[in-house]
C-alpha cells in the first residue's frame, strides 16, 4: 500500500506528544533561531535533542524548520547551529534561504534539503531549478491547484508536500513585505505581525466603496472532503499548519486526519466524512468556517473571512430573547452544553461571550446570564468545547505509541546466551550468563521467551521472537530481565546514536567580486509616458520594461531605447504559472534575436528557462538575496547581477560584495496574490489593470492596489514610496541604483529622478525603510 506522511506542527514538546501519540509521522520543528515562527515556544538545543531521540524511537521523522532569510553577519551562528543538527542526525531541514542551502549542500551534503513553501515554488520549472539545487522535496506554494501539482509530479521526480489544513497566508509566501512596512517585524524573518488579520476599507480615489471589515483574512483551510484526490494525484506529504497553536489543537487535527488518510488509503471507494468529525476540527479551531484553499479554484470571496480573523467555533443555535433587566439571555442550543463551555453570541455591530456552569440538553432552551445586549436570533457559537479538550488531553498524557521489532534468542547449555532485538537497519545483540543445566526446576523455553517479550514501557513492541531454548537449562529470572533490558539500551543507543566526533570541514567565506567601478542608473517603467521621460537623463543607461504580455507596447519601447542608445531589459511577472511561463516560452526567440541587454527575473521559473540565454539576467529583489552566500549561489547558478532584499538595513548591505544592485525609489509590492479585493467585489475590470484602487488602514494610510488582470493576480503596493538618497550607500559596493515607477506621471518622475539623480531640491517624500533601521 502506498504510504503518505502526515506532518505535524510542533512548537513545543507538549504538541509533539499530542502529534505522535495520535498519529503522525513526522514533526515540523524549530530551534530558538532561524526558524518562520519565532513566537512559537520553540526547542533549546537540549529539547531539541530530547525530541529528535523520542521521535526516533518512535519511528517519527523530525524536520527541522531553518526557513528564514539569513543577514550576512549570522552566517556564523547559522553554521554552528547546523553542525549542531548534523550531529543529532535531524531527518530534513526546511530552508528558504537559497544561500542557507548552498552551505548545507556545501558543508552537510548528508541532510536532507526541503524547500519552504516560502520559497513560492509553483510550476514546473521552479521545482526543476531546485532540484537542481540539491532539494530532495519541495513545500508548493498554497495557491497551487490540484491539476498543477499533478503537472508537477508527472514531470520532475522529487518529493512534493502541500498544505491540507489550517491558517492560509493571503499573500504568496516569501512575497510579503507587509509585516516589515507596518511594524519592523519581517515575515520572511519568522517575525510576522499578520497583517492581513486587520481591518481595511476599499476605496476607489477618495471614495470608500467597501466600510472597513477584514478583507485580506482568509479562512482556514480544511481539505478532508477530498483527501483521496489528493493521495491520487501522487503528493508525498500532508502538512498541518499550526506550530503556535495548542497540544489540543495537534492532538484533534493529526487525529482526524490520520483517521481519514488511512481510510482513504485502505478502501477509497467507500470514503466518507463523519459530521462529528468535521464538527471536532470545527470545534477546536476555525476562522468563519472552513474553505477548501486553492485546490479546485484560483480564489474568491468564499474563502475570505471578512466578519472576523478569529476563532469562532461550532455553531450550536441561536438567540431567542434576551431580558435588559436582569441581564438573562434565552438561548435555544442544538448541541448539548457542558460545565466548562464557552459560548460567543454575535451580534450584529459587537461579539460577547459567556461561560456554562451546568449541563444544557440538545435541543432544548435554557438562560444564562450575559453582560452585554444580545440581539433576538443573533447566532450563537461553542468558542470553548470543555469535553472535547478533555479528551484530546487523554490521547497524548500517556506514551502509548511504539515501533515493531522483532528478537532472536539462541540458548545453549555450557554456552553464554545471545539475544537479539532488531528494528529496520538496527541489530542490537547482547550476551548473557552461561546457559547451565537445571538442577531442579528448569526454565522451559516458554517461560525465557515470555520474559524476553515483556519490553513494558519502553517504545518497543516484540511482534515475533525465533530461536531455540535448550531443554533442562536454567537462568534466573532477575538475569533474564536484565538481558532484555541490556538489549533494549543498546537497541536505544543504536537508533539514538549521534554524530559527536565528527570533524567538520570548517566554515570558509565565499570571496564574490567586489564591485569599485562607476556606479550606474536603472529606470523601472510601466508606461511609455514615464519612458519618455527617463530617457530624458542621459545618467539613465539601463532601462527595464515591466512585460505586460504585449510586445507591441515591448516592441516601441526597445525601439525608442535603441534610438537613445540605452540598454533595455524585460522585467517578468513576480508570479510566473505555467500559461505565464508557456507565453514567454513562445517569445523568448524573438526577444534573443534583438538586441537587447537581458532580463530581470523575479521566479525560479524563470531562471530555469532562461538559464543557457547569454543575455544579461538581473536576479529581482523579491527572491529575498540577503547575504553573500545566496549571492554566491545565484552567480554560480549564471546569474549576471543580483538585487539586494528590499529588508537589509544599510549596514547589513555594507557587508555584501559581488555585482549587486538595489532599488533606492519605488512602490515596492508589499503582497502578491491570487486574491483580489475587487473581484471579490464584483468590481472586476476584465482585464484592464488599475490602479486606482487603494485600501485604509486603521490609521488612515492608503496602500495602492495593483491589478495584473490578464493573469488575474493583485498586488498591494507602499503607502509610501521607498527613497534612499544614494550618499547614505556610499560605503556599499552597490553596482546599479535602480529607480522604480509604478503609477507615476511625467512630471512626477521627472521630479524624482532630478532629486535623486541630480540632487535638485524638490518636495519628493518617502520612506527610508529599513536603510536606518534593521528589522527583526
Amino acid at each position: 500500500m502506498r504510504q503518505v506522511e502526515l506532518l505535524a506542527p510542533v512548537g513545543k514538546f507538549e504538541n509533539a506528544l499530542a502529534a505522535i501519540e495520535n498519529g503522525a509521522n513526522a514533526i515540523f520543528v524549530g530551534g530558538k533561531v532561524f526558524n518562520a515562527r519565532q513566537f512559537a515556544d520553540n526547542f533549546e538545543e537540549d529539547e531539541l535533542k530530547k525530541i529528535v531521540d523520542y521521535c526516533k524511537l518512535r519511528g517519527v521523522k523530525t524536520h527541522i524548520t531553518v526557513n528564514t532569510l539569513i543577514k550576512d553577519q549570522e552566517i556564523e551562528e547559522l553554521m554552528a547551529y547546523l553542525q549542531k543538527l548534523a550531529r543529532l542526525k535531524v531527518d530534513a531541514i526546511i530552508v528558504q534561504d537559497l544561500g542557507v542551502a548552498y552551505l548545507i549542500k556545501t558543508y552537510f551534503p548528508e541532510i536532507e534539503l526541503h524547500a519552504s513553501t516560502q520559497m513560492s515554488a509553483h510550476s514546473i520549472e521552479d521545482v526543476m531549478f531546485l532540484k537542481s539545487c540539491g532539494f530532495k522535496r519541495v513545500v508548493l506554494a498554497r495557491e497551487m491547484q490540484l491539476e498543477e501539482i499533478r503537472a508537477i509530479k508527472e514531470a520532475v521526480d522529487i518529493e512534493i508536500e502541500t498544505f491540507i489544513h489550517g491558517a492560509l497566508c493571503y499573500s504568496y509566501s516569501g512575497q510579503c513585505l507587509f509585516s516589515s512596512q507596518i511594524g519592523g517585524r519581517s515575515g520572511n524573518r519568522g517575525r510576522c505581525a499578520q497583517p492581513c488579520r486587520m481591518g481595511y476599507a476599499l476605496l476607489r480615489g477618495e471614495e470608500e466603496i467597501v466600510k472597513s471589515a477584514y478583507l485580506l483574512s482568509p479562512k482556514d483551510l480544511c481539505t478532508l472532503s477530498f483527501l483521496p484526490e489528493l493521495i491520487k494525484c501522487g503528493i508525498d506529504s500532508f502538512k498541518m499548519e499550526g506550530r503556535m497553536k495548542s497540544p489540543e489543537y495537534v492532538a484533534s487535527v493529526t487525529k482526524v486526519y490520520r483517521k481519514y488518510i488511512d481510510l482513504a488509503l485502505k478502501d477509497p471507494k467507500n470514503y466518507k466524512v463523519e459530521q462529528e468529525d468535521m464538527e471536532m476540527l470545527q470545534s477546536i479551531f476555525n476562522r468563519g468556517g472552513f474553505s477548501e484553499g486553492y485546490y479546485f479554484k484560483k480564489a474568491g470571496a468564499d474563502m475570505i473571512t471578512e466578519k472576523t480573523p478569529k476563532n469562532i467555533g461550532l455553531r450550536i443555535g441561536y438567540v431567542v430573547k434576551y431580558d435588559k433587566k436582569t441581564k438573562m439571555a434565552t438561548i435555544h442550543t442544538n448541541k448539548t452544553l457542558n460545565p466548562g463551555d464557552g459560548l460567543e453570541i454575535w451580534n450584529k455591530k459587537k461579539h460577547t461571550g459567556t461561560g456554562i456552569s451546568k449541563v444544557y440538553p440538545a435541543g432544548q432552551q435554557f438562560t444564562v446570564r450575559v453582560e452585554d445586549w444580545v440581539d433576538e436570533k443573533s447566532p450563537v457559537y461553542l468558542s470553548k468545547n470543555n469535553t472535547l479538550l478533555k479528551v484530546l488531553k487523554k490521547t497524548y498524557e500517556k506514551a502509548q505509541r511504539k515501533v515493531e521489532v522483532s528478537g532472536q534468542v539462541i540458548g545453549k547449555i555450557g554456552e553464554p546466551v545471545r539475544f537479539t532485538l532488531t528494528y529496520g537497519i538496527y541489530t542490537a545483540e547482547v550476551v548473557g550468563d552461561v546457559l547451565e543445566p537445571a538442577q531442579n526446576a528448569p526454565i522451559t523455553q516458554d517461560i525465557a521467551f515470555e520474559k524476553l517479550s515483556k519490553l513494558g514501557n519502553t517504545s518497543f513492541e516484540l511482534t515475533e521472537l525465533k530461536g531455540q531454548w535448550e531443554d533442562g537449562a536454567y537462568m534466573t529470572i532477575s538475569k533474564l530481565n536484565q538481558l532484555r533490558r541490556e538489549a533494549v539500551e543498546k537497541l536505544e543507543a543504536l537508533i539514538c546514536e549521534k554524530d559527536e566526533a565528527r570533524i567538520y570541514k570548517p566554515y570558509e567565506k565565499v570571496q564574490n567580486p567586489i564591485w569599485e567601478g562607476p556606479r550606474a542608473h536603472s529606470v523601472q517603467v510601466h508606461t511609455l509616458e514615464q519612458l519618455d521621460m527617463a530617457l530624458m537623463y542621459p545618467e539613465v543607461s539601463k532601462i527595464y520594461w515591466e512585460w505586460r504580455y504585449n510586445d507591441t507596447a515591448l516592441e516601441e519601447a526597445f525601439n525608442k531605447c535603441q534610438e537613445a542608445k540605452r540598454s533595455f531589459y524585460i522585467v517578468f511577472p513576480a508570479i510566473t504559472k505555467e500559461k505565464t511561463l508557456m507565453c514567454i516560452k513562445e517569445r523568448i526567440q524573438f526577444w534573443e534575436s534583438l538586441s537587447i541587454s537581458g532580463y530581470v527575473i523575479r521566479t525560479l521559473g524563470v531562471f530555469e528557462l532562461l538559464k543557457d540565454s547569454i543575455k544579461e539576467k538581473v536576479m529581482d529583489y523579491n527572491l529575498n538575496i540577503m547575504n553573500n552566500e545566496a549571492v554566491y549561489h545565484w552567480l554560480e547558478c549564471g546569474a549576471t547581477r543580483v538585487t539586494t532584499s528590499a529588508e537589509l538595513a544599510k549596514e547589513e548591505l555594507e557587508q555584501l560584495n559581488g555585482p549587486l544592485e538595489t532599488i533606492i525609489y519605488g512602490k515596492l509590492p508589499v503582497m502578491t496574490t491570487e486574491q483580489c479585493v475587487l473581484g471579490n467585489h464584483k468590481l472586476c475590470h476584465k482585464k484592464k489593470p488599475t490602479l486606482e484602487y487603494s485600501l485604509s488602514d486603521r490609521k488612515g494610510a492608503k496602500w495602492p492596489i495593483l491589478t495584473d488582470c490578464i493573469a488575474c493576480k493583485m498586488q498591494i503596493l507602499m503607502y509610501e514610496p521607498l527613497l534612499i538618497e544614494e550618499k547614505y550607500l556610499e560605503d556599499a559596493a552597490i553596482m546599479v541604483y535602480r529607480i522604480l515607477f509604478t503609477d507615476e506621471k511625467a512630471e512626477q518622475v521627472k521630479e524624482i529622478l532630478s532629486y535623486l539623480i541630480r540632487q535638485e531640491p524638490t518636495g519628493v517624500t518617502g520612506q527610508k525603510a529599513s536603510f536606518f533601521k534593521p528589522i527583526d
